[in-house]
């Protein structure tokens, strides 16, 4: 299996994306998840890069996450519930040796009953009107709160989360009080009866990854569905279907968008908002999909390519019910490629065109790649066939955008790296046994130009190892947040199917272990972890002061330096030459009305945070959290934008706005004061150099 240096992954949003939480009664564990479970263990503490050992410490903490996950605003257990659980905690190391995870089905029983009785609060909040002229606050940091310790105590604070909510939608102007409440009473019904549908083997996947949780935050149980949506959507970027997203609203399969290019897309009937009831068995019965789980539905509707399947749906316009056959085929996620554009940008008192690439992972098929298949996925290829084009374009600067960019194939990282140096070390993989290093052997470069990659709080992991790479050899200028996400491990997935058994099924589909094993580090010996790779230009972003990346999260693993290795240098970022294209930079933006606008919202959400509680009161509430009629109108664009690209289904390579716009200009002042530095030739007899 590969080797990933994954985006960071929120456990309990993956599964609410699948329809997750669910509850089919199963009062004790089946064999195969007390197998699972077995496995689990024993995978952890011999596979993990700490070799961890599971004792009453470890539980304490897996008991802490797990309730967490469940609950992680504390507004469902009352403080009785957590004070019952927490005095078994230092058995549950026992109970998983055995195989025994019941205690994560009484802890969900209990989860359930609270839930109901929160949605019943939630609905008679909801048949009463809101008085938003109090003069209250609710607090929004859950770490300076306590459990409720009765019903009473929770349903104030439920009161206070839906009046919330409805300010949030009084503000936008677009519903009527009436279409409020309705939106939120379809809310709460959808997500009570998705807690309902919570299956044994999704709870097994939140108990477990509760546990491996406790050693670093990206190791994870990841359940049959999870780890095949893994392999083929965010790596390979393909599945076998009828290509179409789907969401789920008030019991309903809602089609949000249609793949391009894809099955349901050449059919050309099945449209965005249509609902998807039914499937038409073949032998002419029907199976209704009405308050199925969406993970399940997308199951119904997937299947082998040339296979026909047959939907009953409910037109968005017309409200009818028609039947669509379409023909399963392979879908291509084409939006989730690399995409290129060329733009013009005025360097030297000249306008010169640049090629920008943008990237949102670093995806591919490994073994496609082995068998030398043309048609292989590869984040590389894509991008060495767009810089192919941009010579042809006469490009004098490519920009790589890796903003958003969470990760990816390890090889991917290190091949793409190739395409901008010459040879040498790309990263340092360390683990139980020693430090190696990842090396790109290939002579030659495919683009020695100038270059710029553009960074932020969300580049993670592959994408810092690439950026990590740009920065140690001088190769490039990068621009962005004050660092990117700070994920510096490696994880590898083990399927649980091929160790779990032996004779019998091994085949069989029974999840897998995505287990940290590596922790990487950078060609100067600096390790990516917690601190991420800080840009050269800094540009002010409302994520720098938000609690996100790697050293924000529990159980991060530590910052560490290993011995640098000798690399080229190409002195392409030269001191002077940043230090002139920071002044410009800064000069611009302290008269530039949008980063003066992005400045003084910094500041307004600072204070805000400081303050650990936001007003309930519709004045106070419209005197912070309401823009002025300029960024109204600029929001307004942007969620009209957001509209018509999911409308066509596209993805736009590069977005012009105030931030562009600087950047651009960057760009522009790094080809113009940099002229005789980027016009050296490339390094062709390595200056070996030891940072």
């Amino acid at each position: 299996m590969p080797r990933i240096a994954l985006r960071p992954l929120s456990l309990i949003g993956l599964l609410f994306l699948m329809a997750a939480i669910v509850g089919a009664q199963a009062p004790t564990p089946t064999d195969e998840e007390q197998e699972i479970a077995r496995t689990v263990v024993a995978l952890v503490e011999r596979g993990h890069m700490a070799h961890p050992v599971i004792d009453d410490d470890i539980a304490v903490k897996w008991c802490d996450n797990f309730l967490k996950d469940l609950d992680p605003q504390k507004n469902y257990f009352l403080k009785a519930d957590v004070e019952e659980f927490k005095k078994e905690a230092t058995d549950l190391d026992d109970q998983v040796r055995r195989g025994d995870v019941s205690f994560a089905r009484r802890v969900f029983d209990r989860f359930l009953e609270r839930q109901d009785q929160r949605y019943k609060t939630v609905m008679d909040l909801l048949a009463k009107p809101f008085d938003f002229t109090v003069d209250e606050y609710i607090v929004d940091d859950p770490d300076l709160l306590d459990y409720p310790v009765d019903k009473a105590e929770a349903d104030e604070r439920w009161r206070k989360k839906l009046k919330l909510e409805q300010l949030g939608f009084r503000m936008d102007g677009s519903l009527s009080q009436d279409e409020i409440v309705q939106k939120l009473t379809v809310r709460y019904r959808d997500r009570n009866r998705i807690f309902h549908q919570l299956d044994s083997g999704e709870l097994l996947e939140i108990y477990l990854s509760s546990l491996t949780r406790t050693f670093d935050p990206h190791s994870a149980y990841l359940g049959p569905k999870n780890l095949e949506d893994l392999l083929n959507q965010q790596l390979h970027l393909s599945l076998e279907g009828i290509g179409a997203s789907l969401g789920s609203e008030d019991g309903y399969a809602v089609v949000k968008e249609i793949v391009p290019n894809g099955p349901a897309d050449k059919d050309g009937r099945l449209q965005p908002d249509d609902k998807i009831v039914g499937i038409r068995n073949e032998d002419g019965s029907e199976t209704s999909l009405i308050e199925k789980k969406l993970s399940d539905v997308v199951r119904f509707i997937r299947g082998k390519s040339g296979t026909v399947v047959k939907l009953i749906v409910q037109t968005a316009e017309a409200k009818e019910l028609k039947e669509y056959a379409i023909t399963r085929g392979k879908v291509e996620l084409t939006e989730q490629h690399a995409k290129g554009k060329v733009l013009e940008v005025e360097a030297d008192g000249r306008q010169v065109k640049v090629g920008v690439i943008n990237l949102p992972a670093f995806y591919g098929d490994t073994m496609a790649i082995l068998r030398g298949d043309p048609n292989a996925v590869s984040a590389t290829i894509d991008c060495q066939r767009l810089i192919d084009e941009f010579k042809v374009e006469g490009v004098e600067a490519i920009v790589m955008d890796l903003r958003d960019n969470g990760g990816g194939l390890l090889e991917e990282a290190k091949t793409l790296s190739g395409l901008f140096i010459d040879t040498g070390p790309v990263v340092q993989v360390k683990d139980a046994v020693g430090v190696k290093s990842l090396r790109d052997d290939d002579d030659g470069t495919a683009w020695d130009g100038p270059l710029v990659v553009l960074i932020n709080k969300s580049s993670a992991s592959a994408s810092e190892i690439f950026a990590g790479v740009i920065a140690d050899y001088g190769r490039g200028l990068i621009i962005g947040d004050s660092s990117t996400f700070g994920k510096g491990t490696v994880q590898s997935i083990v399927n649980i199917g091929d160790l779990g058994r032996r004779g019998g099924d091994r085949a069989k589909n029974r999840g897998a272990l995505k287990l940290t094993i590596q922790q990487f580090y950078r060609a100067n010996g600096d390790s990516t972890q917690i601190n991420g790779v800080a840009p050269h230009v800094h540009l002010p972003s409302l994520r720098d002061s938000m609690d996100v990346g790697e050293g924000k999260m529990d159980f991060a693993l530590k910052f560490e330096k290993v011995d640098p290795l000798p690399h080229e240098k190409w002195n392409r970022t030269p001191d002077d030459l940043v230090a002139a294209v920071k002044a410009r930079s800064a000069a611009r933006r302290s008269d530039d009305p949008g980063f003066q606008k992005l400045e003084g919202r910094i500041k307004q959400y600072l204070d805000r945070k400081a303050k650990h509680q936001i007003p309930l009161e519709e004045a106070k509430f419209k005197a912070e959290f309401i823009p002025d009629e300029e960024e109204k109108a600029a929001e307004e664009k942007e969620k009209k934008d957001k509209r018509a690209k999911k409308k066509y289904n596209e993805r736009e390579a590069w977005v012009p706005d105030f931030y562009n716009d600087e950047i651009l200009r960057i760009v522009g002042d790094y080809l113009t004061l940099g002229s005789k530095a980027l016009a050296a030739a490339p390094v062709k007899a390595p200056v070996v150099i030891n940072d």
